[in-house]
């Protein structure tokens, strides 16, 4: 079985998860004490740069497909418009979160050299349509740490899991070839949340990783490096409203274990995120 290669710095980011979560399970909670159900919710919209490609073959037959293509570039995908909406529950320092992307990929462009794709051959000078949706679901479990006496300083991590919606379709507007895949995936996740509030007051930093830490054949990869610093512009009672402003980093990785792969390599960023915060 082979593995997908997964370059240093997603070695990096999850060496240091799964060190910084194993140090922080052996200390102390702080001051977690309010045990009472909170809930938050969080709408963001991320732009930037995408680069990569998707591998369709049919039926994992040889001469079904092109080597590591088509690359987004050459039908007409540069940039990526992503909706990402979350949900948790917190009970003192326990944490359940749920949360998805929505990740719809389209684009139309000129092939300047021919393109084989899930069995249908595509010729250069072809005008191609194309969508490509990576939709990606989210849920798991974190458990918070206070580390400084101020409480100024949470780090949380966690362990969860994902579901990768894949669906491709590339065509010539009906005068060619009309060629579409889908398929869901699951994979494992582990991941590490670090906040920091200087005197509890309106303003933080917040840093999130979350990746997979086994990657293996028909098991996606999906990593995640993001930094935001929010605001809190409105309290009352119990309810809160924050905005939030950041930039992510994201990559997709799969292949599976047929003669020749379905592959999908996708990295986001530098990617601008906005978004809102209510919490309750």
């Amino acid at each position: 079985m082979r593995n997908i290669r997964i370059s240093g710095v997603h070695r990096a980011v999850a060496l240091t998860a799964l060190a910084v979560s194993t140090s922080v399970a052996l200390a102390q909670d702080q001051d977690l004490s309010n045990h009472a159900w909170r809930f938050s919710f969080d709408a963001a919209y991320l732009y930037g740069n995408v680069t990569g490609y998707v591998q369709v073959p049919s039926g994992g037959e040889t001469g079904t497909t092109s080597r590591h293509r088509p690359k987004f570039s050459e039908i007409g995908i540069d940039n990526a418009s992503i909706i990402d909406a979350s949900a948790s529950a917190k009970w003192g320092s326990e944490q359940f979160y749920l949360g998805g992307q929505i990740i719809r990929l389209s684009g139309d462009d000129t092939l300047d050299e021919s393109l084989i794709t899930h069995g249908a051959t595509f010729p250069a000078g072809s005008s191609v349509n194309s969508d490509v949706q990576l939709d990606w679901y989210r849920f798991g479990y974190r458990h918070a740490f206070e580390l400084l006496s101020d409480r100024s300083l949470t780090v949380s991590p966690g362990v969860g899991g994902a579901v990768l919606d894949f669906n491709y379709n590339l065509d010539t507007s009906g005068l060619g070839p009309s060629e579409s895949r889908s398929y869901v995936k699951v994979t494992p996740q582990m991941g590490l949340n670090v906040e920091w509030n200087p005197n509890r007051g309106p303003f933080s930093l917040e840093l999130d990783l979350l990746g997979s830490p086994v990657v293996t054949s028909s098991i996606p990869g999906i990593f995640t490096e993001e930094l935001l610093a929010k605001y809190r512009f409105f309290e009352k009672g119990n309810l809160q409203m924050s905005g939030f402003v950041g930039v992510l980093f994201e990559q997709l990785r799969f292949h599976d274990n047929e003669t020749v792969s379905n592959r999908i390599e996708a990295d986001f960023g530098p990617m601008l995120v906005v978004g809102i915060k209510l919490r309750l």
